[in-house]
């Protein structure tokens, strides 16, 4: 016979809880007869993918074969008994019981987070041991969210100036430079929020300018360790706007803002095997079958506390400049 009743009763009711606080709830349970009983808390990020590989075998021939790639990282887990104790496992006897619970998450944790190759999960299983048959398990999944106040982030706080530039070929003779300068007044936003954006084209090439980009990008990379060290990167538009173009000897400036839309914030900083970072693009668009766009770009801070003053931040921060043959 089935257990009548086994749930987990969170008492956040949207089951999600801040990194460093506490995590309470109830188990409820109703019993036909005795049993014994115990509880585990549970944080871990898990990423996996299968390839298809050339492997040489010892008689020198290849063979196509699947590997499967994973990696594992555990963040906390915390083994709590709800009735008895480690040396002391009781019977819990028929009827209806309630069981209170806390456990305190550690302050530093990774968001909580679904991917295509991966995951951070969170996890509450209570285990009611049954003698010679498989235990019955409920389990409940619980959200993490370890805010980022982008006023404490030196980083985002920091104007940034990129500059960028290169050359066309055209029978063997160079032209002169296509330069991009692109500038923020800081680098730390919300979602939601806009960035302003000042770019200025100086076209002394012999290429026109189509259109000028400017697009946010946000960039997931995964890294597994088994059965070895393997990586891969995914990339998602998430904004994109054209402004017109520039001719051959010529310049422009723009002074444009691109929203960032609104999703929810992620930081898994304290995870070494799942990445996200977001950065903004300005790229040239030039004409010319042979001819490689230039594009400047400038890593971006999302949080969820906005800058108090962006306009009092600091002053500009210029980027190496670099030229593309």
């Amino acid at each position: 016979m089935g257990i009548p009743k086994f749930t987990i009763v969170l008492d956040s009711p949207t089951g999600s809880y801040y990194a460093g606080t506490n995590v309470t709830g109830r188990v409820l349970l109703t019993l036909d007869k005795q049993k014994k009983f115990r509880g585990i808390f549970e944080g871990k990020a898990h990423v996996a993918w299968s390839e298809r590989e050339s492997v040489r075998k010892n008689d020198g021939d290849t063979t196509q074969e699947t590997i499967d790639y994973s990696a594992d990282e555990e963040y906390f887990s915390n083994k709590y008994y709800l009735a008895g104790s480690a040396s002391n496992d009781i019977e819990i006897p028929a009827g209806e019981h309630v069981y209170p619970f806390t456990t305190t998450l550690p302050p530093q944790l990774p968001t909580s987070f679904e991917g295509e190759h991966g995951y951070v999960r969170y996890t509450i299983v209570a285990t009611l041991d049954r003698p010679w048959k498989m235990d019955v398990e409920a389990k409940t999944i619980f959200q993490v969210v370890t805010p980022l106040d982008l006023n404490y982030h030196a980083l985002a706080k920091e104007p940034v100036k990129k500059e960028e530039s290169k050359t066309f070929c055209c029978c063997c003779c160079k032209s002169g430079p296509l330069t991009v300068v692109a500038c923020v007044p800081h680098t730390g936003y919300v979602p939601g929020q806009e960035i302003p954006v000042t770019v200025e084209v100086d076209n002394a090439s012999n290429t026109a300018v189509q259109s000028v980009e400017l697009k946010i990008m946000k960039y997931l990379q995964w890294t597994v360790r088994t059965p070895k060290q393997n990586t891969k990167k995914d990339k998602i538009e998430l904004s994109k706007m054209s402004l017109e173009g520039v001719e051959q000897n010529g310049s422009k400036s723009f002074t444009q803002n691109i929203g960032i839309p609104q999703m929810p914030f992620v930081n898994l900083d304290a995870c070494s095997i799942i990445n996200v970072s977001f950065i903004l693009k300005v790229t040239a668009c030039v004409t010319g079958m042979f001819n490689k766009n230039l594009t400047a770009e400038i890593p971006l801070v999302l949080g969820t506390v906005p800058l108090y003053n962006p306009l009092q931040a600091g002053t500009m921060v210029p980027s190496p400049s670099s030229t593309t043959p």
